[in-house]
């Protein structure tokens, strides 16, 4: 058993990951939009001089929120929820505002 189980174990190890859709969120530089993550604890984004990020827990405490405020035209990628339990990937566009 013990030279099956190891191989079940790197078998499952080696399986390839699967892709988690990002949402996709615009907003203007200057401006702020909320989304919803549920659950989702912990906060990662890849490029802070594109979006300043952070997350908000609801008064009751059941659900957060991620605040994204555009600093510079560019994109990005957030991710609410590190570690174990639920994630969301939140691809973040900014664009310079309409004059």
């Amino acid at each position: 058993m013990g030279k099956t189980f190891s191989l079940m174990v790197l078998v499952l190890l080696a399986a390839p990951a699967q892709a988690q859709h990002a949402v996709r969120v615009e907003i203007e530089v200057g401006h702020s939009t909320k989304v919803n993550v549920g659950q989702a604890a912990g906060l990662n984004c890849d490029d802070l001089s594109v979006v300043e990020a952070k997350l908000v827990t609801s008064k009751d405490k059941t659900q957060n929120s991620l605040v994204l405020k555009g600093k510079s035209a560019g994109s990005t990628y957030c991710r609410a929820g590190t570690g174990l339990g639920p994630t969301v990937l939140i691809h973040v566009v900014v664009t310079e505002p309409d004059d």
